[in-house]
């Protein structure tokens, strides 16, 4: 799945091939930097659901669109502390803001992995 992030709309909505499930709010929404290791979490609504797929709807943090967040992140979706669907996510945003140097954080959980990180240009 690919996500473009720009500031002046921070709300977006995706479709997911999760069925069925409860239309309203209580889902989450978790991306996790797989170079920092730094989790960001959203509260997430499904706006639609039917037998096919569902419509889920997030709002981004303020100043997320234009802080340099390019790259893959894991990501996922959690209903009443469940998670019903993870995998990975390209985030792609605005140019401008914060160069994004977050510093490495490694732990046992995450010692063994390996990521890659891709950069984007100077502008």
């Amino acid at each position: 799945m690919t996500l473009q992030i720009s500031e002046s709309a921070l709300t977006i909505a995706f479709a997911t091939n999760v069925s069925n499930l409860t239309v309203g709010g209580g889902y989450g929404f978790e991306i996790t930097s797989q170079y920092s290791h730094q989790p960001v979490f959203m509260d997430a609504f499904v706006t639609s659901s039917n037998d096919r797929y569902s419509v889920v709807q997030l709002t981004f943090p303020v100043g997320f669109g234009d802080s340099h967040k390019n790259g893959i992140y894991n990501y996922d979706i959690t209903f009443a502390g469940n998670s019903i669907l993870k995998g990975l996510v390209k985030i792609i945003t605005e140019p401008g803001g914060d160069t994004g140097m977050t510093a490495y954080t490694s732990n046992p959980d995450t010692e063994e992995r390996v990521a890659d990180v891709y950069y984007r240009p100077n502008y």
